[in-house]
Order: structure tokens, then sequence, then C-alpha cells
């Protein structure tokens, strides 16, 4: 009588278990266990030696460069790096504190000693 089309009302998981709830309250279970995946593909890196859980390793030795030491020069106002580029540092200085000393005082056996544009120091002798 082509009444009973039975159409799904309702979708659960609980677990590995489907639940197919049907039109007129009938429900149908699914076990999907048979379809879960345990390949949870941990890496793990032992010195150059490359690995993944339960499969093979990859050697990365040679994939390594330890050549480029960058070794760091400075002549004069000139910052450089070995095999790279140089930075003039000369924009950046300031030069204006020269800070010359202006007095020196000797009281008792504390000299004092005054900077121009700073505070004095105190020097017990």
């Amino acid at each position: 009588d082509n009444t009973d089309d039975q159409q799904i009302t309702d979708f659960s998981l609980t677990g590995n278990t489907l639940t197919l709830t049907l039109e007129n309250g009938g429900t149908q279970d699914v076990d999907l266990s048979g379809y879960v995946s345990t390949d949870d593909q941990n890496l793990t890196l032992s010195g150059n030696t490359l690995g993944i859980e339960d499969g093979n390793t990859v050697d990365l030795s040679p994939y390594l460069d330890n050549t480029d030491d960058q070794n760091l020069t400075l002549s004069g106002n000139t910052l450089g790096i070995e095999d790279g580029n140089t930075v003039d540092l000369a924009p950046y200085l300031d030069n204006t504190d020269d800070q010359n000393l202006t007095g020196a005082t000797l009281t008792g056996t504390t000299l004092q000693i005054d900077i121009e544009n700073g505070s004095s120091a105190n020097v017990d002798l």
C-alpha cells in the first residue's frame, strides 16, 4: 500500500554506535567500531632520525647544513655579519653627552667630582 516509507526522523551517536530513529518509533543501531581508526601517527625525533609510530624512519642528516655560523664583526661604526651584509651604525650614535668634568672638591677624605649636566660623584679616599 506504499504507506510505510520509514523516513529517518533522528540520528544519534553514542560511542561507536549510530542510532537511527525511524518514523512510527522504530530504531536501528549501526555499529561503527570497525571504521574507527586507531592509527594516531605519533612522530618522534631521535638525533637526526624522524620516525612515525608503527612505520618508517627518515634520516635527516643529509638535509642539515650547519655551515652558517653567522659571526658578527664590528669595524669602526660598521656592524657586519659573516658572508652577509653590513650596517653603518654612525647615524644611530649620539656623541653629544661628553660628560666633561666641571670641578673637583676635596673635603676631608671625600673627593667630590662634578660632571657636566649630571650628578656629582663622591669618592671616599
